[in-house]
């Protein structure tokens, strides 16, 4: 049983990025070592991709949907690095 919503770590990043998953602490209670390692390895990934589609510059709508799906995914990051930091 996978301990990623949605069946795999992409695919709950890609739901937090779009605003579906809004993650906490206890989003990341059931984590273990290897589960934090591809969460963040994905989330690198996901926010490769969506850096590399750059909207076109006068496009203010899609240039803030892409900054608040890069903060979304930044803002996970933290917070599994901290849980996985406090865990020990």
């Amino acid at each position: 049983m996978t301990v990623f919503t949605g069946g795999s770590a992409y695919l709950m990043l890609k739901d937090i990025a779009d605003g579906f998953i809004i993650p906490s602490e206890l989003t990341f209670k059931q984590f273990r070592a290897g589960d934090f390692a591809l969460f963040s390895q994905e989330a690198d990934k996901l926010l490769r991709e969506i850096r590399s589609n750059q909207p076109p510059i006068t496009d203010v709508d899609a240039t803030q949907k892409r900054q608040r799906r890069m903060q979304r995914v930044q803002t996970a990051m933290m917070l599994a690095r901290n849980v996985q930091t406090r865990r020990g």
